[in-house]
């Protein structure tokens, strides 16, 4: 009987360390209107919006992994097909940072992501969706306030052989960590 009321204690004090080295942050980022040219030459998007969802583990004082939902929605610049298609773009990154103060209230850090994701759209002579499957290389940098605000600018970018370039963005980063 002590045995088990002992496991009992244990599990619950690891349940309860474990649970606060993991964080779990939910946001939505904005692609402001981008330089990047579809081959007519016409800029291919105007803006994205975005939600993500994001969990970490704490692998040390400075380094955290985990994994990032991503999914993003825009119109395409006019084309020769359509004046209002659309793009729409997910991702499921695996993602480690670093923090540069860990624990202050201002927490400067850096940040990679790797990992598959799709995109489609709507800009055929039909005007039905196409898409494709992608490989997203992301790269971020940010500022965690108070351990709770995560403000970060991101890039994100499909490999180079998945033609993805109306794929492709910056993106301006706001999130709440629980």
């Amino acid at each position: 009987m002590n045995h088990h009321l002992l496991l009992s204690i244990f599990s619950i004090i690891i349940s309860a360390a474990l649970s606060a080295q993991n964080n779990i942050e939910l946001g939505m980022n904005y692609s402001p209107k981008e330089n990047f040219s579809m081959a007519t030459g016409i800029p291919n998007m105007l803006y994205k919006f975005g939600v993500y969802g994001e969990y970490r583990w704490a692998l040390g004082e400075h380094f955290d992994a985990g994994a990032r939902l991503d999914a993003k929605v825009g119109p395409i610049g006019p084309s020769s097909f359509t004046d209002n298609a659309l793009a729409v773009s997910g991702d499921l990154l695996a993602v480690a940072d670093f923090n540069l103060l860990p624990g202050k209230t201002v927490n400067p850090f850096i940040g990679l992501g790797l990992g598959p994701g799709f995109g489609m759209h709507n800009d055929t002579l039909d005007h039905l969706w196409s898409g494709q499957f992608l490989f997203y290389a992301e790269a971020r940098a940010g500022i965690e306030l108070f351990r709770h605000l995560r403000l970060s600018v991101s890039y994100s970018l499909p490999a180079w052989w998945s033609y993805g370039e109306i794929y492709t963005t910056l993106n301006a980063n706001i999130g709440w960590q629980f």
